[in-house]
């Protein structure tokens, strides 16, 4: 049934195929996309080998050249070497590391970014409310877009009603109706991106809270593409290889977890975290 045109809009009779001119129920690409699987899946069936996958390509580079580490399978194992494509080909010598060891290395870099449990539920609550008071915001602002709208659509109509009475004149009319116009568009563009763009910034800043929440447990027990995933969110393009060893620096938001100095993955009480009564009186006693 997946494999019948009749669903993007062409069919079959008689062996040919056509042009329907019935409306399709899917696109192209997906009848296209839907065949590409089944195809893999008919090849798997009869015994063709699925590929192996190798979760952290792509990840890092290497320390020594630059180039990308590619992986390879050798007695059943996958092992991450450097390709020696980068600047400095000739003498890089760094050598082959094992997948389960490149994922300990990986699970240990992770860990340090876990954003504690009771400060992240929180900051979870406090996001709430500033939704809650945003949105309270929004809504107050759109209202009063919409009331400038209103009056403004009386004073055309008004107008309206003065140039059919005769009161003034076609020039007067057109400039005058062409500004009021002008300004009613300004006003709905207005209102209308500021329904579309309702505290933006809070939904992203949400699923980062949660991330962090849980990087802890993504780096005991995820899988490898998981932790390959929150390894490109933390770190983004700047880990590399060095004599089996995985190292690079985090990105804004993650370096907010840590500080500059060596503080096991704690933030300092001037960082992210929420202020506790201790906290509070640690501070009074340091101002005053």
């Amino acid at each position: 049934m997946l494999t019948n045109p009749f669903y993007y809009g062409h069919f079959r009779y008689k062996g040919d195929t056509y042009e329907g001119v019935h409306e399709p129920i899917i696109s192209k690409a997906l009848f296209d996309e839907a065949n590409a699987i089944l195809s893999g899946r008919w090849r798997y069936a009869h015994g063709e080998q699925k590929p192996v996958q190798k979760p952290f390509l792509g990840l890092l580079r290497c320390a020594t050249c630059g180039g990308a580490i590619t992986g390879e399978v050798q007695k059943g194992h996958i092992y991450y070497r450097c390709t020696k494509k980068g600047r400095m080909v000739s003498w890089c010598e760094q050598p082959y590391t094992r997948q389960e060891a490149l994922e300990m290395e990986i699970s240990s870099l992770l860990k340090p970014y876990t954003l504690r449990e009771d400060w992240a539920d929180q900051m979870l609550k406090r996001l709430e409310d500033e939704k809650k008071q945003s949105a309270q915001a929004l809504a107050q602002q759109v209202a009063q877009k919409r009331l400038e709208i209103e009056k403004l659509n009386l004073k055309m109509k008004k107008l309206l009603d003065t140039f059919l009475d005769d009161l003034v004149d076609r020039e007067t009319f057109a400039a005058e109706k062409a500004k009021l116009m002008s300004q009613k568009k300004t006003l709905e563009e207005q209102k209308e991106r500021l329904q579309v763009g309702r505290a933006d910034w809070l939904e992203p800043f949400q699923s980062w809270i949660l991330t962090a929440k849980n990087t802890g447990e993504i780096a005991v027990s995820g899988s490898a593409e998981d932790k390959r995933g929150l390894a490109l969110k933390i770190f983004g393009s700047n880990l590399v290889l060095d004599c089996k060893k995985a190292r690079g620096c985090c990105v804004k938001p993650w370096s907010l977890l840590v500080e500059k100095s060596q503080t096991g993955g704690m933030v300092d009480d001037t960082g992210l975290e929420p202020v506790t009564s201790s906290m509070s009186r640690k501070r009074s006693s340091q101002l005053s």
